[in-house]
């Protein structure tokens, strides 16, 4: 029995035993598509404040130069939008005013228990394809840029970490508010030019005016590496934050770290746990749950169980697929703390039908919570040869009975 089989089989097993709830999901659609006015929107991130859905946006991309991120509000879930307004200008004019040559990126995350709400991304001036691609992802040193706006005001206060507060290339992103009040939000990269990446998380206990680093992750040994040259390692997580207070990171791990044997081109997503509110965290292990495209922070839900989403691998014998040919979102649930996952729903169409043909159509997304035990799941959708770029959602509900 191989490793794969041994997990795929405790996983039914545990499920079995624990089917008092199930997840209804439903209300697919398109939330955002302003495209034709000049607002591409296939990468996104929002939360929700006061009511509205906040969303943050721009054309999805590696980090490529020339594009700068926007916001919109919904008070009625996508039915009506305000005007799109330019995001982070009050960040300083040289990041923004002339984008041709760097890369600037934002994405929302809060409320904290004061009612802040807090934008966090990275700036740098090293774009994917300013030379070759090889060239561009060996090192690309940047800021960490977390900004804030107390409650009450109307700008934002921003903080400019310089490559090497944390890291050295410092790829920032949402994470989740605890209920202690902490504030958590994760970040990967390289320490060093020369380095594999590893990941980590910033915490704050002061609603986000100072932050330190915890590394979860460690950097990956130089053997794992496909080519010499070229940096790989621990990178973008999704975090769960438990009732108990326990916090637990599913982690995207690249190249040889985490490679599947039949499927030379996706990796297992690992995991790791922290007791401590952070602080420290275990040695990552291997999933059974493959792919990237994950979201920053997935959901608890009420029976303990863990859901997220991610893209759907490449390897096309790996899940049950409806479609053997199309690509798209696979909504999964963990019963025993993120080790071993099942399939809730593979969705391999937008929602006018038309299949999802290419590994990167469905982005990385995000939960926002409109309820007790409901949730939508916010995500881009990326058509590059067909120029579409748009943002779907759908509706997730936690049942019982």
């Amino acid at each position: 029995m191989t490793r794969r089989e041994w997990m795929l089989g405790a996983a039914a097993a545990t499920a079995a035993c624990r089917r008092e709830g199930r997840v209804e999901i439903d209300e697919y659609g398109v939330l955002f598509d302003r495209q034709a006015e000049g607002f591409p929107a296939s990468a996104a991130s929002a939360v929700r404040v006061n009511g509205k859905l906040w969303m943050s946006f721009m054309r999805a991309s590696d980090a490529a130069a020339g594009l700068l991120p926007s916001s919109a509000e919904s008070p009625d879930w996508g039915r009506t939008w305000t005007d799109p307004q330019p995001l982070g200008r009050e960040l300083p004019e040289d990041m923004w005013r002339d984008a041709s040559g760097q890369f600037l990126g934002l994405a929302p995350f809060g409320p904290t228990a004061r009612g802040t709400l807090i934008t966090v991304g990275f700036h740098t001036r090293k774009p994917v394809r300013d030379g070759s691609y090889r060239e561009d992802v060996r090192w690309r040193p940047g800021s960490c840029l977390i900004g804030r706006r107390e409650k009450g005001e109307e700008r934002f206060d921003y903080t400019v970490h310089p490559s090497g507060t944390f890291l050295g290339e410092q790829f920032a992103a949402p994470g989740v508010v605890m209920r202690t009040g902490r504030l958590v939000l994760q970040v990967w990269g390289a320490a060093a030019q020369g380095e594999n990446w590893q990941c980590g998380v910033l915490l704050s206990d002061n609603d986000g005016k100072l932050w330190r680093y915890r590394q979860v992750g460690p950097p990956a040994p130089v053997e794992m590496r496909d080519d010499p040259d070229m940096p790989v390692g621990f990178n973008e997580q999704t975090l769960h934050h438990a009732p108990d207070g326990r916090l637990v990171s599913i982690i995207r791990a690249r190249a040889k770290l985490g490679r599947l044997e039949q499927s030379p081109r996706d990796t297992w997503f690992y995991r790791s746990e922290s007791r401590d509110g952070g602080e420290t965290w275990s040695r990552p292990q291997p999933t059974n749950l493959a792919g990237t495209g994950a979201p920053s922070s997935g959901i608890y839900l009420p029976d303990g169980s863990l859901l997220m989403a991610a893209r759907i691998p490449y390897a096309r014998d790996l899940y049950r697929l409806e479609d053997p040919e199309a690509y798209g979102l696979h909504i999964a649930r963990s019963m025993d703390a993120g080790l071993t996952w099942q399939t809730v729903r593979m969705i391999q169409q937008d929602p006018g039908g038309r299949p999802f043909n290419n590994y990167y159509n469905a982005m990385n997304g995000v939960f926002v919570r409109t309820g007790g035990a409901e949730w939508r799941y916010v995500f881009g959708e990326f058509r590059h040869q067909e120029n579409i770029h748009r943002v779907l959602s759908l509706r997730l509900r936690f049942v019982t009975g």
